[in-house]
């Protein structure tokens, strides 16, 4: 059965007040943060179908596309308390109208850590879970059973050990029968982010190596093309999730 997606930006600024962050009523107003979602292969920026970068497992490779979702993002301060925003965000790289996720209202405070989703947790991630768009239709999970989305499409070819021998790669990640195989993201912030209104600009950056290499290596050989039903693929790629993303620079405009 279909479940609803429920957006939660109601209440945010009430919650945000029951936290004790040392603001009162007469203090600045919430800030319109931007995170900027982008992308790179080691210290090289990412580039579509022309570039081959080098993978841990020997095997040069390009990528032709790089579909996901991030989702139920927090901002932390150094109590460890949390403002949490259960929305999600749909990034193609081919749309540059995706690359941002504008989250409003965000209250003041001096927050220390950045949090949230890659892919979508068990509540969503049912079929219809989320609205009934064409972006989410082709996203969805095609396996027998309530199993909801891709979390990620990363495709592209590979040089098997650098022979001149060309294949493709598949690496789509999602849920496996009983296996939730999203990643829960923490960055921290190399100095808090002192938010007092205002319009501010955080850079992410997703580095596509660290899916192939750490701390395992992924060999596209091994694995196959296809890997929507092998949870022991989906295991190396959710434990490797976990440095994929690294924090750039925050600024106020």
């Amino acid at each position: 059965m279909a479940k609803v997606f429920t957006l939660f930006r109601a209440g945010l600024l009430t919650l945000a007040l029951a936290l004790s962050f040392g603001c009162n009523e007469e203090e600045a107003s919430g800030s319109l943060l931007h995170l900027n979602f982008n992308h790179n292969v080691g210290a090289q920026e990412l580039g579509l179908n022309d570039t081959w970068y080098n993978s841990a497992a020997g095997h040069p490779f390009m990528v032709e596309r790089l579909k996901y979702y991030t989702s139920n993002f927090a901002l932390e301060n150094a109590a460890g308390e949390r403002i949490v925003i259960r929305e999600v965000h749909y990034r193609d790289v081919e749309k540059p109208d995706t690359r941002t996720f504008e989250w409003k209202d965000v209250p003041p405070g001096e927050y220390t850590a950045l949090s949230f989703v890659f892919g979508l947790d068990e509540v969503v991630n049912v079929d219809g879970g989320l609205p009934n768009t064409t972006t989410n239709i082709n996203m969805e999970w095609p396996l027998p059973g309530d199993q909801g989305y891709h979390y990620m499409k990363f495709e592209g070819r590979y040089d098997l050990n650098g022979s001149g021998v060309i294949k493709p790669f598949n690496l789509h990640t999602g849920a496996t029968g009983n296996n939730q195989n999203y990643v829960d993201v923490y960055l921290p912030f190399s100095h808090p982010m002192k938010l007092s209104g205002g319009t501010w600009q955080l850079n992410l950056s997703m580095d596509l190596n660290e899916w192939l290499q750490n701390p395992n290596t992924y060999d596209f050989e091994v694995f196959g093309p296809m890997i929507m039903a092998n949870q022991n693929a989906q295991q190396v790629l959710k434990e490797n999730g976990g440095s994929v993303f690294s924090i750039g620079a925050v600024e106020k405009e």
